[in-house]
Order: C-alpha cells, then sequence, then structure tokens
C-alpha cells in the first residue's frame, strides 16, 4: 500500500462529482486529501501511481504509458493516463483514457479522504466526475447534423411557391404544430444524449470511409449496438453508456493511425495493437457490450410516439439509420400505440363546433376529409396547405383541400384546411394518426 499526497490539480479531480463540477479546479488550495492507492508493488502501475502522488507527471506519464503497452485496460494505468492529461490541460487526451477506463468497466476502486472522512470510491464513479470536469473545461462541442440536415422554414417565413421536399422521403420531422392563431409550436429537436448517439455512429462510418476499421468490423459493431438509434424495433438493447460525450474525432483518428505506423515500424507487437485498438473502439461502440442498457419502455401516448418517430426521421436524414430501419420504428410505435386499450390517439387541436364540423363535411369533395389547419386568414390557410402538402408528399399529394370561414367560441373568426377526398372514416382515422405522429394536427370530420 502506498500513501502520498496528491497536487492541488489531482486532488480536486478526486472530490465527490459535484464538488468537482462546482470551481473546484479554480480553487484547488482549498483541498488537502489523503489518498491511499491499492497496487503491486515494483509495477509500472505501481510507479506510475507513486509519480501522480508526488506531483511528478511526466514520471507518471510514462510509466502508465509502459504499463498500458503491458495491459491495455489496465485500470490504474488508465486513470493514472487521464490524471496527468487532465492536469496538464491536455482535456482531449484525458477524455480518450478516461473514456477507455469507463468502457472496460473495471471492478477496482480508490480509498480517499474527503475532508478528514475515508470514502472508497471505484474507478469509475471518478473517472465519469473527472469526465464531466474535463468536458467542462474544454468546452467540447457535440455536433446536432442529425438535428441540423433538412430543416424546413416555418410558416411565417414561407413566401410563394413551397419547396419541394428531399429526394426519397419527406422533411425533417422537427415539424412545427400550428395553433388556433397560426403560429408554430415549440420545436422538436434531439437531446444531448441522441446527438452523442448519433456523434459516436457518424464517428464508426467515418472509421470505415477512411479505412481505419474493415466493413465487417463496422456492421458488426454498429449490428451490437442498432437499439441505440432504433430502441423500439430492435430486440437487444445496445451497450450501458452511449448517451455520454463520444471519444474526439481528431483524437480516435490520430491514434488509430499512430498505431497503425507504430506497428509497421515493428514500434509495438501485433498483440499490442490489436489490444489497444480494440480498447479504442470499445470505448466508441463495442462490438461485445459488458452491459447493456435498460430496454425502452413502450410509448405511452401520441407525444411520445411522435418524438420517437421524429427521432427516427432525425437520423435518417442524417444518414444514420436507412429508410427501411426508419419504417421499422415508425411501424414498433404503430404497433404500441395500437396497442392502448384501442383508444384513438387525442388530436392536438381542439375540435370545431357540430355546426363546424358539418360544414367542413360538406366543403370536403367526397364529405369525409380531414382538418389539418385553422388559421386567422384565408391567405395563411392556404399558405398553410402549401407547406403541409410539401411536407407530406405521399400522404396528401393526390388530395386537394378546401378553406372555409367558421366562427369559433371566443377566437371569433377562423378559416379551417380541409384535404380530401377519402374514401372513409377508417382511412381518415388511419391518415390522421399517421399526421400526428409527425406532429401535424388533424381531425376527422364528416
Amino acid at each position: 500500500m502506498k500513501t502520498g499526497r496528491f497536487a492541488p490539480i489531482v486532488l480536486a479531480a478526486l472530490a465527490t462529482g459535484t464538488l468537482a463540477a462546482c470551481g473546484a479546479l479554480t480553487q484547488p488550495h482549498e483541498f488537502a486529501d489523503d489518498v491511499r492507492l491499492f497496487v503491486d508493488n515494483g509495477s509500472q502501475t505501481s510507479q506510475a501511481l507513486n509519480a501522480l502522488t508526488r506531483s511528478e507527471m511526466t514520471e507518471a506519464e510514462r510509466h502508465a504509458l509502459l504499463a498500458l503497452r503491458i495491459n491495455p485496460r489496465d485500470p490504474y494505468a488508465l486513470y493514472v493516463a487521464g490524471m496527468v492529461y487532465q492536469s496538464t490541460g491536455r482535456f482531449d487526451l484525458a477524455h480518450q483514457y478516461y473514456e477507455a477506463l469507463i468502457a472496460n468497466q473495471p471492478q477496482a476502486t480508490l480509498t480517499t479522504t474527503v475532508q478528514g472522512m475515508p470514502q472508497v470510491r471505484s474507478l469509475i464513479d471518478i473517472a465519469q466526475a473527472n469526465l464531466a470536469v474535463v468536458d467542462r473545461l474544454s468546452g467540447r462541442y457535440i455536433p446536432r447534423s442529425a438535428a441540423q440536415s433538412g430543416r424546413m422554414p416555418d410558416l411565417d417565413t414561407l413566401a410563394g411557391e413551397p419547396r419541394a421536399p428531399i429526394a426519397g422521403g419527406r422533411g425533417p420531422i422537427v415539424a412545427q404544430p400550428l395553433d388556433a392563431s397560426g403560429a408554430p409550436g415549440p420545436a422538436v429537436g434531439p437531446t444531448d444524449g441522441e446527438s452523442n448517439i448519433a456523434s459516436r455512429f457518424r464517428l464508426l462510418k467515418r472509421l470505415l470511409d477512411e479505412g481505419l476499421i474493415t466493413p465487417d468490423e463496422y456492421s458488426r459493431r454498429r449490428a451490437a449496438n442498432l437499439g441505440a438509434l432504433v430502441p423500439h424495433a430492435v430486440p437487444t438493447p445496445p451497450a450501458l453508456g452511449l448517451d455520454r460525450p463520444a471519444p474526439g474525432d481528431s483524437q480516435v483518428l490520430d491514434r488509430l493511425k499512430a498505431l497503425t505506423q507504430s506497428l509497421e515500424t515493428r514500434a509495438i507487437s501485433p498483440a499490442e495493437h490489436a489490444a489497444e485498438r480494440t480498447t479504442i473502439l470499445d470505448a466508441l461502440l463495442p462490438a461485445t457490450p459488458r452491459q447493456l442498457d435498460l430496454p425502452p419502455l413502450p410509448v405511452k401516448g401520441v407525444m411520445e410516439g411522435a418524438a420517437a418517430v421524429g427521432r427516427a426521421e432525425r437520423l435518417r436524414a442524417a444518414g444514420l439509420i436507412s429508410a427501411d430501419e426508419s419504417r421499422s420504428e415508425r411501424s414498433a410505435v404503430e404497433r404500441q400505440l395500437d396497442g392502448l386499450n384501442g383508444t384513438a390517439p387525442v388530436s392536438a387541436l381542439r375540435q370545431a363546433p357540430t355546426s363546424s364540423r358539418a360544414k367542413a363535411a360538406a366543403a370536403s369533395p367526397a364529405g369525409i376529409g380531414v382538418i389539418l389547419a385553422t388559421l386567422k386568414s384565408e391567405d395563411a390557410a392556404r399558405t398553410g396547405w402549401a407547406r403541409i402538402k410539401a411536407k407530406f408528399p405521399e400522404e396528401l399529394g393526390g388530395m386537394e383541400a378546401s378553406i372555409f370561414q367558421v366562427e369559433l367560441p371566443k377566437r371569433g373568426t377562423r378559416w379551417q384546411v380541409v384535404a380530401g377526398p377519402i374514401k372513409s372514416r377508417d382511412e381518415a382515422r388511419k391518415l390522421c394518426k399517421t399526421l400526428r405522429l409527425y406532429r401535424q394536427p388533424c381531425d376527422v370530420n364528416g
């Protein structure tokens, strides 16, 4: 057992996650904690840990890297490397080593004393807390191209003819429903977890494109974690933790290229090359996950179903899933909605009074139509219909719309967009169900 005192920057990172996130690195003199490390004396790992406790960062880095050449999964060596790079401001490298440590899920602990009280903490907990600090300090930005791809303008910015839909499919699913005043509703975009997952699969595809992994490796790692992209369509959950920030593209690319060069120059053995390469790729998307995420809960209503379908459409638009995979996810969500005690989804729009609905029925060509929008003016209604039809060419391409005036209680005069003809009420309900999944208001009339 070795005992020593960490430098202030190391102590701050070893404090609890809350302390580490609340300015601990800006005032490191407040911490003076002893740390006891359970390691084997005389090993490269032991020397790396001892050098770290003495704040000898160069020595700690050297011994940690030597230890990783012997065992690329050595949790303490990965931890020391992360701490060294964090304390010396090389945050991208620190992020990479912490990610590798977390992905390996080691059963290793450190005993620390925080404010005089001993605490036993797992290396995974410490690495996760430090990873959060590193990402804040480095200002890591996770691209959200899955949300940014294929955006269409809002209704009030549309002028002239509607834009043609994207070839091969409709526009983005961040559609903003129209309320009775004609104003767009709140935007629906990706969460941080969704962006992190998308970044991992995007980086895996880039590794394939640049020849750093084989097609077989790409297929196996993608298939093992496909449940992160289409959770309702795939029965097997993905690896746990894919929603955490992904490793940086440049660090992964540069390291894999450096490993290849080291192997070609015989600086490392094939076994060492394979071991470290596997560690890096497993930190991105493991081929054989050790821990699986929990399966998703079934959707409980139209709003959750719309969010799930919208997520799949964003991923499809970003090229991360195929059209068939997107359709499978949509079908799975629809089956779950069908199983909700046979209840029909609740419309996002308030229903018009009976007289207005009867008038809408008469206005539609076959007596049965769907109310898609209720707006303040006839011009807004016609513009809204043009945009809705352009957004849903498969569902509405063969229909025409009637624009008619209605009187609504407490709202006054409004203009409704009623699309038709539709052969039956069952078909109209099915159409509305589909459109609501994409957050497009829809009511059956007639």
